[in-house]
């Protein structure tokens, strides 16, 4: 595996700090983009296996490995070494009709190899917005050519995360990211229903019957010869990592075969080994017919995604005449550069073990939040592999959170930052899923920041 350096990184000059701060406001919208949010950024200059070294001279621990992305970790030379073996060769080709490339293709083979067992086709794509646009598309295709039109809907989940391109956006069932941006799609539509299940209490309890209601109930209002396709995380991961109940997702597998529904399985960021396996539905012996994958495909290295389908939906898309042919296109799909890297990635993650060190460092660090549990304010620890969170609580014995002005899940982020870590919240609840590669010491450095950081921010309550 890769070694981490000990040592902090170099300190930028404060004035070409400024000036670049500067040009930043100028000029860049960024992602989730406000202002405010930007004046005074940490600028990462280097990384090297968990940690990333940011122009301030310090260390940080990448608690979610970047965006849920950087598997094999950061610095690691034999990735660029891909990207520049292939570059010198064929930087971009066209890959529509008639053309093609050699990573290209034993990519696609690989990752047909690597899936579910049911599973035979792939159309490689740049992010996980649009592989699930690329997955919306061809389950209408599909359809269609099945005699069946009229099955076009796609049906998501509350608190799911897919995406902000319009339709993904649309899939995407926390309201936050819809302001300003309405109307969305009405043919793709949310699972939603009055009461505890549309709650974030039932997420913490994972994913329950009483969801698979809504499910349900949606697909009986809007008609089973309507819809083509359900959408589902099988650990929901922006929405805050709320791993389902054992029995979920066999009874959502029968859900979607008793109504003829295709099941897609959105697994941009549990794919490639991040729960302890290679993809997270394998942990409740559950195959879907379609499955979105990005992020960890080429570590976050170069963007890229793919769109891997069963045998039966393959075929159907396969088989068409000539003339009504699946016309979906990407400029960029089958990128020979980003192929190389995530056949490179790929055999990084093969060969260092990683899915295997992912299931033996998770259950260490979720060990380590569930003694955390024993101390005030803090509750609701869960998680599956590398994907771990918890609630900050005013009272975790009576779930009474805290008033929302108290910024706690700010606070708390703010203080795990300036101890070396770096990681994301929702509300109150924080999340880690540092890169695979992380050994059991680093998440000993990991769970002793998080409690010290806990003990700051509780003090006094």
């Amino acid at each position: 595996m890769a070694r981490a350096l000990d040592s902090g990184g170099t300190r930028m000059d404060r004035r070409t700090y400024e000036d670049l701060v500067e040009l930043d406001q100028a000029h860049w919208v960024h992602p989730l983009n406000h202002p405010a949010t930007q004046e005074q950024p940490i600028l990462y200059e280097r990384g090297e296996g968990i940690y990333l070294f940011g122009s301030d001279g310090k260390r940080y621990i990448d608690g979610l490995s970047g965006l849920w992305n950087a598997a094999v970790g950061h610095g690691r030379a034999e990735l660029a070494d891909a990207a520049a073996e292939q570059m010198r060769k064929v930087g971009f080709n066209s890959n529509y009709a008639g053309y093609s490339n050699e990573p290209a293709i034993r990519l696609a083979a690989k990752l047909a190899d690597l899936a579910y067992d049911n599973m035979s086709g792939v159309f490689l794509a740049n992010t996980g917005s649009d592989t699930n646009e690329t997955n919306f598309k061809a389950a209408r295709f599909y359809w269609e050519f099945n005699g069946k039109p009229d099955k076009n809907k796609i049906i998501s989940r509350s608190w799911g995360y897919h995406g902000t391109t319009l339709g993904a956006m649309s899939a995407t069932g926390m309201t936050v990211y819809w302001d300003h941006f309405e109307p969305r799609n009405p043919e793709i539509i949310a699972a939603r229903r009055d009461g505890p299940c549309d709650s974030l209490s039932c997420q913490i309890n994972g994913q329950c019957n009483g969801c698979l209601d809504a499910i349900v109930e949606t697909i009986e209002r809007v008609g089973p010869d309507q819809v083509a396709a359900l959408i589902t995380e099988p650990v929901q991961g922006a929405g805050g990592v709320f791993p389902p109940e054992d029995d979920y997702f066999p009874k959502l597998r029968e859900i979607c075969d008793r109504y003829e529904i295709l099941l897609i399985v959105d697994e941009v960021i549990t794919g490639f080994g991040r729960t302890g396996k290679w993809f997270a539905l394998d942990h409740w012996g559950v195959q879907p017919d379609m499955m979105s994958v990005s992020k960890a495909i080429t570590s976050g290295y170069v963007p890229f995604g793919a769109a891997i389908w069963s045998k039966q939906v393959h075929e159907t898309i396969a088989q068409t005449d000539p003339n009504r042919k699946f016309m979906h296109a990407y400029t960029t799909s089958g990128h020979p550069v980003g192929s190389a890297v995530a056949l490179r990635n790929l055999q990084i993650i093969e060969d260092e073990k990683l899915v295997e060190n992912a299931a033996e460092r998770g259950a260490q660090l979720l060990g380590g939040l569930q003694a955390l549990a024993e101390t005030p304010h803090v509750g609701h620890v869960r998680g599956l592999g590398l994907m771990c969170a918890f609630e900050l609580l005013q009272d975790p014995e009576s779930e009474t959170r805290f008033d929302a002005a108290l910024m706690m899940g700010p606070k708390m982020v703010e203080a795990m930052k300036a101890r070396g870590l770096v990681t994301r919240f929702r509300n109150d609840h924080i999340v880690f899923a540092p890169p695979l590669v992380i050994s059991e010491a680093q998440v000993d450095e990991m769970l002793e920041i998080i409690h010290e950081s806990l003990k700051e921010v509780t003090a006094g309550l």
